[in-house]
């Protein structure tokens, strides 16, 4: 199919396309409207991660209880809540999405509910900053979690239904170089305030903006060009709920895959540990909390489109790559930690370390998205990401756990637990079947 048009040859420029477009794995009919779908979800997906930033759970929220005196286990529930909440419902939601012919709808309601929940959580800061909120806070993040479930099955379907094999990663990685790009100079507005405290009216405008990204975010994927799919009336019972994890017996491919990103998960329950040994290594500076924040923003803004571009040549080997890579900062982060250097030399220090491992983080996260998408077929897409969401979700709950491991080994010896775990989740991934071909 010839380029036409200045939003083709934008497509083409993005994607590097010569002559005949590419269009594997998706219906031929779908083919024609590759370029508008790409961009279209190129702007949902920079919004609905520009919002995940300015919510982000690790920081904003949690800074924001803190604020109001929430009590201890407020605090230490929110993250476990958000994050194995967001997983575990996806394979009863995944039977429900399969019923439907046109699966947009699903993205849209999971956006409103997200935006809806941080933008009560937001109202809720400036009419009842008090202690006692911040149970209602950790209600409204478990109801966050259930319509962010929904859009990360729906996303990936629909990824699947539009945009073809070799170009999902580079779609991903634009959005999410473009989105730390504006996030980064959040984290510089709060670096910049030196020992000073951002106000609770101040974090109040985050979610605010947060919220109307999600509504922006739903609005725009009302104009994607979805082709019907085929249904399967039966699917969304409990019975067919517990037979969808069949496929974990049947598929060795994508056991294999869920065995290695259940390792890799490591890097993301790591990064609390991070925070605490900056924030005692620098005496509690609040400049620590910005630089951390500009740290993990400009790693996803300048690794984001190259880690796009190797997972649509091999995401086996972005998996493999990102994972070594983020179990060895852990084990230099565990010597470094261990060296008694000042408060100024361990800002930076761990500032270097947080943008290396946010480099790493992003390359993992590209890496399973892109070949989870790409191992399963049309018919398998939202099983195949439905199932291996909730495993992964079970297995946060549990690798959570390993926190209360801290007393005893120190954060640095969780840090370098997790970095362990990481290394052998990247040789396994070495060994996975490459799925681009």
């Amino acid at each position: 199919m010839a380029h036409a048009g200045p939003l083709d040859a934008a497509y083409a420029r993005v994607t590097g396309e010569r002559g005949e477009r590419v269009c594997k794995d998706i219906p031929e009919d779908a083919c024609r409207d590759v370029p508008w779908n790409f961009f279209l979800q190129l702007a949902t997906s920079f919004a609905s991660k520009l919002a995940d930033t300015l919510s982000d759970t690790k920081l904003v929220l949690t800074w924001l209880l803190t604020m109001i005196g929430a009590p201890a286990g407020a605090i230490s529930a929110l993250v476990p809540i958000r994050e194995a909440g967001s997983l575990v419902p996806q394979v009863a939601i995944s039977g429900y999405l399969r019923r439907a012919r046109i699966r947009k709808g699903f993205w849209l309601l999971g956006c409103l509910v997200q935006g809806g929940s941080v933008g009560a959580v937001a109202l809720l800061a400036r009419l009842r900053p008090e202690p006692s909120t911040g149970w209602i806070v950790v209600g409204l993040i478990a109801l966050f979690a259930v319509g962010r479930s929904v859009c990360s099955v729906s996303s990936k379907d629909l990824l699947g239904k539009t945009v073809p094999k070799t170009r999902r990663g580079r779609l991903g990685g634009l959005a999410s170089s473009a989105a730390g790009g504006i996030t980064l100079f959040v984290g510089l507005a709060i670096a910049l305030r030196g020992k000073e405290s951002l106000s609770l009216s101040q974090l109040s405008i985050f979610l605010w903006v947060a919220a109307g990204s999600w509504l922006v975010s739903a609005l725009l994927m009302g104009g994607l060009r979805e082709l019907s799919s085929d249904v399967d009336p039966k699917s969304g019972g409990f019975g067919e709920t517990l037979r969808d994890f069949k496929v974990l017996a049947t598929d060795r491919d994508f056991r294999r895959f869920c065995i290695a990103r259940a390792l890799l998960a490591s890097t993301i329950l790591s990064f609390p540990f991070y925070v605490v040994l900056a924030k005692e290594a620098t005496s509690g500076r609040v400049a620590s909390l910005g630089i951390m924040l500009v740290a993990t923003n400009s790693a996803t803004a300048l690794s984001g489109f190259a880690w796009g571009r190797l997972a649509d040549h091999s995401s086996r080997l972005t998996l493999s790559i990102a994972g070594i890579a983020a179990g060895a900062i852990g084990c230099v982060t565990f010597v470094v930690a261990g060296l008694g250097l000042g408060p100024t030399a361990s800002l930076w220090t761990y500032g270097a370390l947080f943008f290396l491992v946010g480099l790493a983080h992003t390359g993992i996260r590209l890496g399973r998205k892109t070949y989870v998408v790409d191992l399963a077929t049309a018919d398998t897409r939202s099983l195949y990401v439905a199932v291996g969401n909730t495993l992964i979700g079970g297995v946060l709950l549990v690798s959570g756990s390993f926190g209360a491991l801290a007393p005893w080994i120190g954060e640095r010896g969780v840090i370098l637990v997790f970095a362990l775990l990481g290394i052998a989740g990247g040789v396994l991934a070495w060994t996975l079947r490459d799925v681009e071909s």
